[in-house]
């Protein structure tokens, strides 16, 4: 959809949202935003980053974007905007990257880089792969506060290094870009011990798969590469839905078709899946062609009342959609603009947020021209003869 609005709230019906704040991020520029739903800024921070979540108490957890990747660090900032805490994974490449979770604990889950070691580089059998300059994965960390590092997993002692994409940067072999800590959820409360709370869910977007890992024995317990369309393409933030919201259990991913060597009607096209873990089963998803594409970044955020929130980064936009796929609320930027990943949260969620009056509600209803309906539920329109001329 491309609506006749250059940017801001573009189309908005109260009644069938959820209402409340969207935390918009800019990995490119320096702003954190928190915007209502007709689009009024009601909070800024002034920081780059590539990921930013608004926490319970008010605070503001990021992972920082510099002009220098080894240097990011994850930053927590007060309301008002003061650096409270901040840590940079020491090592031959300092810095965290794409993702952070604040877990229950209150310990923080992140990712950072590191190089492939000659060991098992040497088991390399691709030529090209092996002669790069150097072989770049991923580390998982678990920090305290006080930044004693808890838990760590290493890419490379638990994948295969032969597993690639072959039309990748050979030096960025792994290129994760999420990971959560999986909540309670029906699954394990059934008995697969598969999907036991505090298991680790991860995206390798240049490898196209997602996996749990057990956070006690360090193994991948459950893969999932995809079968719709040929499968996963580069895909962004699975997350595994909370207890109390629809679909929960289930993990939704943004996959975005990008890039996709298995298939190449997959590219060109994103998709937002629903996945229920133990059978692999699609659920639901929602697609539109090629008016719906962001090669890279981007997420997906199920809400409470069964809406879906997506931010689609390389149009750029944010918008809300029903089970059916109708656009109920959309937010653009400029297209110059880069948009980071972005969350919907309720008028209540933190104290701060309460103490604020609840804005006007004012609906936006684009021109009838305007399709707000995914491109395949819509009627075929008649054929349309052509002039000779034209033939």
């Amino acid at each position: 959809m491309v609506t006749v609005y250059p940017i801001g709230t573009t189309v908005y019906r109260p009644e069938r949202c959820y209402n409340g704040y969207t935390v918009l991020c800019f990995p490119l520029e320096k702003g954190v935003f928190l915007v209502d739903m007709n689009g009024k800024v009601v909070k800024e921070w002034s920081v780059q980053a590539a990921r930013a979540k608004l926490l319970r108490d008010g605070n503001l957890l990021v992972v920082e974007r510099r002009e220098r990747p080894k240097n990011n660090r994850v930053l927590e900032f007060s309301w008002d905007g003061r650096l409270l805490w901040e840590y940079t994974p020491s090592g031959p490449y300092p810095g965290a990257h794409h993702d952070v979770q604040r877990l229950e604990n209150g310990n923080t889950l992140l990712l950072c880089k590191e190089a492939v070691p000659d060991e098992y580089r040497v088991k390399v059998k691709d030529l090209r792969r092996r002669s790069a300059s150097q072989i770049r994965s991923d580390i998982v960390l678990e920090v305290t506060p006080d930044r004693e590092v808890v838990w760590e997993w290493h890419m490379y002692r638990h994948l295969d290094v032969n597993r690639c994409c072959e039309i990748c940067n050979p030096e960025d072999w792994t290129h994760t870009n999420t990971v959560q800590e999986l909540p309670e959820n029906k699954w394990y409360d059934k008995g697969d011990e598969r999907f036991r709370p505090g298991n680790i869910l991860m995206s390798l977007r240049n490898l196209s798969v997602i996996f749990i890992v057990d956070k006690e024995t360090k193994e991948i317990v459950w893969e999932y590469t995809g079968d719709y369309n040929g499968g996963l393409a580069g895909q962004h933030e699975p997350h595994m839905i909370e207890k109390g919201i629809p679909g929960e259990g289930n993990i939704t991913i943004f996959d975005n078709g990008s890039p996709s060597p298995k298939d190449l009607s997959h590219s060109g096209q994103s998709y937002i899946l629903e996945v229920e873990p133990p059978t692999k089963k699609l659920v639901w998803r929602y697609e539109n062609g090629e008016h719906f594409y962001s090669e890279a970044l981007s997420n997906v955020q199920r809400l409470p009342n069964g809406n879906t929130l997506i931010c689609s980064s390389k149009e750029p936009r944010v918008f809300e959609v029903t089970r059916e796929g109708e656009i109920v609320w959309e937010y653009t930027v400029p297209s110059y603009h880069r948009l980071g990943r972005s969350y919907r949260y309720p008028y209540n969620y933190c104290p701060q947020l309460k103490a604020l009056k609840k804005p006007k509600e004012e609906p936006v209803t684009p021109p009838p021209h305007v399709i707000t309906k995914p491109y395949s539920t819509l009627p075929t329109p008649p054929r349309i003869g052509l002039p000779n001329t034209m033939r």
